[in-house]
């Protein structure tokens, strides 16, 4: 991509991504670390139908890492609905950050091969 104005382009176009999806990260308000996983379970009942394969469940529990730890918190249905929102939050919020990131490493390469172009102009001058 030797074309300045390309360059140029694509360098405004990453810069219009970024700031959407920097915007999008500011908008978020709550979100919590974690993964939500559906669990079933055989009860200690040796004449319940669980024993015969149809487990209990499901149950819901958010898997989360914090200190290099792995945790494990139960999450009862009535705030099941407000944390699959939340954990969606962070999912989407942590996506935005990898892409920025992205983002920025192309950005700073265009701009160094803009420098690099328009410094050999003048030099030929």
């Amino acid at each position: 991509m030797k074309d300045i104005s390309r360059m140029r382009q694509r360098a405004r176009a990453l810069m219009r991504q970024r700031y959407r999806l920097e915007t999008e990260n500011l908008a978020i308000r709550d979100m919590v670390r974690g993964t939500l996983i559906r669990h079933y379970k055989k009860c200690g009942s040796k004449t319940c139908i669980c024993r015969e394969g149809k487990l209990h469940g499901p149950y819901w529990y958010l898997t989360y890492t914090e200190k290099n730890k792995s945790g494990l918190r139960y999450v009862n249905a009535k705030e099941l609905a407000i944390i699959i929102r939340l954990a969606r939050n962070y999912k989407r919020f942590q996506s935005n950050i990898t892409k920025i990131g992205r983002m920025n490493k192309e950005i700073v390469k265009l701009m160094g091969d803009m420098r690099e172009i328009l410094v050999s102009k003048r030099r030929k001058k």
